[in-house]
């Protein structure tokens, strides 16, 4: 196999992960309600972000230290709102 379709198909791969962050992140924007998100799991996804991004790194993977990247950023966002615990009755 071409090695640019190896490329086409991981940007195509990392774009669809990347993207099924985005509902949860407006969600837990918009409404401050993390309540049911599990901060254990948004804890090991960070830490499997980074070594996807260790792995990419060593055989110089651009999809995947970028999309990877792009998934610490969301799963950290995620991650702050949750921390920081605001419920949507203390939001009115």
């Amino acid at each position: 196999m071409q090695t640019w379709w190896l490329t086409v198909l991981g940007l195509a791969a990392g774009l669809c992960t990347s993207l099924s962050f985005v509902p949860q992140v407006l969600k837990a924007w918009r409404e401050r309600d993390t309540e049911a998100i599990s901060k254990r799991m948004y804890v090991a996804s960070l830490i499997a972000y980074g070594l996807w991004i260790v792995h990419g790194l060593m055989i110089t993977s651009v999809p995947v230290m970028l999309f990877n990247a792009v998934n610490v950023v969301f799963a950290g966002l995620i991650l702050a709102m949750k921390v920081r615990g605001v419920k949507p009755s203390e939001v009115r």
